[in-house]
C-alpha cells in the first residue's frame, strides 16, 4: 500500500487481530455490499419504491463503519482515508432521515 494515497494497510481496530491481507480483502468485500447498496437504493429511490430510504441509509452506515474501522489511527491525509466519505455518508442519511 502507498502511503501518501492514505491507506497504508493498517487498522486500527483490526490489524493486531487480522493479518494485513485479511483485513483489506474483508474491507474490499464489505465495499462491494456497499457499493451495491448504493448502486440498488438509488435506483430504488429515483423509481420512488418505500425500501430505498433504509437501503441508502444502510450503505452510508456501512460504508462510514468501514471507513472508521480502516482508518490507522493518525490524523494526517485524512482526506485520502475517508473523512470526504464520511461528510457525504453524514449528508445522506441526514437528508434521507430528516425528509
Amino acid at each position: 500500500m502507498e502511503d501518501a494515497m492514505g491507506w497504508n494497510g493498517r487498522s486500527w481496530l483490526l490489524s493486531d487481530l487480522l493479518a494485513e491481507g485479511t483485513v483489506l480483502s474483508l474491507a474490499s468485500l464489505i465495499y462491494v455490499l456497499v457499493a451495491v447498496g448504493f448502486l440498488v437504493g438509488g435506483v430504488g429511490y429515483g423509481l420512488g419504491r418505500d425500501w430505498a430510504t433504509p437501503v441508502l441509509v444502510g450503505a452510508a452506515v456501512l460504508s462510514t463503519v468501514v471507513l472508521v474501522a480502516m482508518w490507522d489511527g493518525r490524523f494526517d491525509l485524512l482526506v485520502e482515508k475517508g473523512i470526504v466519505g464520511v461528510a457525504i455518508n453524514v449528508a445522506v442519511v441526514g437528508l434521507l432521515t430528516l425528509r
